[in-house]
C-alpha cells in the first residue's frame, strides 16, 4: 500500500458519498504493486468504480464497511 501522503482518489470518492452517491460495492483487488481497495458508487442511474492502494483510502473504507454493517 501506498503511504500517507495525498490521494486524490481518496478525495474523490469522499466526495461523491458527500454529496449522495451510494455505496453498493466494497472489494479488494490484487494489483501490480500489492492489494488495492475499490468502491462502487452509484447515482441517478450513473455507477463509477474507485480504486486506490494508498493507506488512508483503505482506512476510509474500512469506515465505509462499518457504516454499511450499521
Amino acid at each position: 500500500m501506498a503511504g500517507w501522503g495525498d490521494d486524490p482518489e481518496l478525495e474523490r470518492l469522499r466526495e461523491m458519498v458527500d454529496s449522495g452517491w451510494e455505496v453498493t460495492d466494497i472489494s479488494e483487488e490484487a494489483g501490480p504493486g500489492g492489494p488495492a481497495d475499490s468502491v462502487t458508487v452509484t447515482k441517478d442511474g450513473e455507477t463509477v468504480k474507485v480504486t486506490s492502494d494508498h493507506l488512508a483510502f483503505h482506512r476510509y473504507v474500512e469506515y465505509l464497511r462499518d457504516e454499511r454493517r450499521s
